[in-house]
């Protein structure tokens, strides 16, 4: 069970440190090292401290291998030293990802997510603590179930106030820790036969290659295991049949039918339990948890960015009993939820279950495996105004392994796994900072990687759904999207952009094509009235569409997000700068030599001329012939090089030596660094000029 205590999970009281946890920003500003976070740095420590959880602590972190989210469980411990209470700003707590390849030698940096904190007294008084959810979403490589389970490497860097710096997975923060783990990738569902007869090291015959489409991707099916294929698989091994065999026990006990020693003996043909079916499936009432020996819900939390999404780590101890290997069906782990929504200890309010596919593992990681589960909730009806104190609800969640808890059940004690229970945190209505009201991705990009004073993308920038980076000093043209999670059904909200330099709002009312969760796309339209949108459910908008800004000119502006309640009152408002650019670079190139433009040069001889490439957000450009076909290797522009920055009214040169008769263009293509229509990079500009090269003439022969 849960035992929520001040100290750090490794035992240590930390230092509380009020003066410099309170002036921190402010220390840092004057000191980016004050606390010796950096290996190296240009500024000498202050005072080094690294990695104090005395407020707050990540305790652990897992993965979700079918739904592909990184979760995480902070643990919250003060009531104060959070940035003040709900009316005001508070604090955030900022958690980036690591995924490791290859068991920590190197990390490869996944994103940063946050959510926001206050001083909560009543949530973290006596032994209590608030536990936090973070979650990431990713895609590592999968592989062939034939080649066993893929392991990685997870490493979570909490930090408060303060996000951790883009790639530099050994980071310390001052206020926070780092966690690790092990975790386990969902094998192919669809494979290419090619890759299997490689992986098989099987060569096919000539004939055969040529009648079968090797490269066409075909669905991987998954067997299930008989219990008697089951007790063949784990003869000798640590793994009873109780355990393998359970479904089928529950369901002889729980069942309406009585269960007789021949039912047994049908159900199980051939086995044999060495122990009172009673005494294996029902606990001693007095315990609360069940068998952790193979798996064990370890923490629980409530991310409180809308949805709501109450999140759990699983940590799987053992490689065997899981019910088969990668490319069976393997089991599940449910872990159903309840809240105490009237602080009578009943926990009677069910929330619904959570699942996660477990398999056996062939060599099991020091430290085991941690999985994830998560249920997205509605936790609406419990939320309140900053003004009436802190919305905290105790929840129960109960591991079950292979056959889930009744709803109606709060108070089972599970056979395999056991109860976890916390205090959570909902945030505020109205909070400026918190889950109402908020941008998450604008145009493409994730909005804690654009400058809050510029509007342009940061230097560690990249797209939010495919994470290619981006760069530095990127604005923004074209079509400018507006993504953020929903809030509840019956809630709405406006987009309006503003000129930074002064002019009146102008909403976003085009009509949206919004994604459903099976594919299919519908229109989703503003009320003209309110100039509302209705929020929809995650299954109904899977991109978390918000709006659509068609912009225009090179101007900065703010978007602004607004939301309503039900009832029609503003409950909150998040604004964020964006610098346009929609002016496309400037392109001109010219043959300067001979007889210039569209001109008539003989073969070998060197043609040059002028160019122009300029743009205020210039990322480069290039100069190519054409038709590049009837060049030779001898052929090249000399000078300048291509991809020059800033060259305006450059010189270009071209030796046509070994060149052929013909015609031919000189082609300058520019490129900015724009963010363009939120998924693509560069405005560009083309220009050419042609030109004819001649052979020369052979000197006619005397006719003896």
């Amino acid at each position: 069970m849960n035992d929520p205590i001040k100290r750090g999970l490794d035992g240590t009281l930390k230092a509380a440190l009020p003066r410099e946890r309170q002036q921190y920003k402010a220390l840092l500003l004057a000191n980016p090292n004050h606390f010796g976070s950096f290996e190296v740095s240009p500024f000498q420590p202050v005072l080094p401290l690294a990695g104090n959880t005395y407020y707050e602590e990540l305790g652990c972190v897992g993965y979700h291998p079918q739904q592909e989210w990184l979760e995480g469980v902070v643990y919250v411990y003060q009531p104060s030293g959070y940035g003040g209470g709900l009316c005001g700003g508070g604090s955030t707590e900022y958690v980036r990802f690591y995924l490791s390849f290859d068991n920590g030698a190197s990390w490869q940096d996944q994103g940063l997510t946050s959510f926001q904190t206050w001083d909560i007294p009543q949530g973290t008084d006596g032994a209590k603590r608030l536990e936090y959810a973070v979650q990431m979403k990713v895609d590592p490589a999968r592989q062939l179930c034939l080649l066993g389970s893929r392991l990685i490497r997870v490493r979570g860097i909490l930090s408060w106030n303060a996000p951790p710096p883009p790639n530099q997975p050994n980071w310390n923060p001052p206020w926070g820790n780092r966690r690790e783990a092990s975790i386990v990738v969902e094998p192919q569902k669809l494979i290419v036969l090619d890759d299997v007869f490689k992986t098989l090291k099987v060569k096919l015959p000539s004939a055969l290659k040529q009648v079968l489409d090797l490269q066409q991707p075909i669905t991987a099916k998954q067997a299930t295991l008989s219990v008697t294929e089951l007790s063949a698989l784990y003869k000798g091994s640590a793994v009873p049949v109780q355990r393998f065999a359970y479904p089928q026990l529950h369901a002889l006990v729980h069942g309406k039918v009585t269960a007789t020693p021949a039912l047994l003996a049908q159900t199980l043909p051939g086995l044999v339990l060495d122990k009172d079916i009673a005494d294996i499936l029902l606990p001693p009432l007095a315990k609360t948890d069940g068998d952790t020996s193979f798996e064990e819900l370890t923490c629980i939390g409530l991310d409180p960015n809308a949805p709501d999404t109450l999140v759990g780590v699983v940590h799987v101890k053992r490689s065997q009993g899981f019910n088969g290997g990668p490319c069976t069906t393997g089991s599940t782990e449910y872990v159903s939820w309840w809240i105490d929504s009237d602080g009578n200890g009943s926990y009677d309010t069910f929330l619904g279950t959570a699942s996660v596919k477990v398999h056996d593992i062939g060599a099991m990681p020091a430290g085991g495996v941690h999985l994830a589960v998560r249920l997205p909730v509605d936790l609406s009806k419990y939320r309140r105004r900053c003004a009436d104190g802190p919305a905290l609800l105790p929840v129960r969640a109960t591991l079950s392994w292979n056959v889930p808890v009744p709803g109606n059940a709060p108070n089972t004690v599970p056979t395999w796994g056991n109860r976890e229970q916390t205090l959570v945190h909902l945030a505020p209505l109205g909070a400026v900072h918190g889950p109402a009201g908020t941008i998450a991705i604008l145009g493409g990009i994730p909005v804690s990687m654009i400058g809050d004073a510029t509007g342009r993308t940061t230097a560690d920038a990249q797209f939010a759904l495919n994470n290619t980076p981006v760069g530095g000093d990127a604005p923004f043209g074209g079509i400018v999207t507006v993504q953020g999670t929903p809030m509840p059904t019956g809630w709405r909200y406006k987009v309006e952009v503003t000129p930074e330099a002064g002019g009146a709002p102008q909403p976003l009312l085009d009509t949206l094509e919004l994604t459903r969760s099976d594919g299919s796309t519908y229109e989703h339209a503003a009320d003209g009235g309110t100039q509302t949108y209705a929020y929809v459910d995650f299954t109904q908008n899977v991109n978390n569409l918000l709006a659509r800004w068609q912009s225009t000119g090179d101007a900065r502006w703010i978007v602004t997000l607004s939301t309503y309640d039900p009832a029609g009152t503003l409950m909150g408002s998040d604004s964020h700068r964006i610098q346009l650019d929609n002016t496309a670079p400037d392109a001109l190139i010219q043959i300067t030599s001979g007889t210039g433009n569209c001109g008539k040069f003989m073969a070998g001889s060197v043609i040059s001329g002028l160019f122009t490439a300029t743009d205020a957000n210039l990322a480069g450009w290039s100069i190519g012939i054409k038709p590049p076909g009837l060049n030779d290797p001898g052929e090249a522009i000399t000078s300048p090089s291509a991809g020059t920055l800033n060259v305006v009214d450059g010189v270009w040169e071209l030796d046509t030596a070994g060149m052929v008769g013909c015609g031919y263009i000189a082609e300058l293509v520019v490129s900015d660094r724009t963010i363009v229509h939120s998924q693509g990079q560069g405005w560009h500009r083309v220009a050419s000029v042609g030109f004819c090269l001649e052979e020369p003439v052979a000197p006619a022969s005397d006719d003896l």
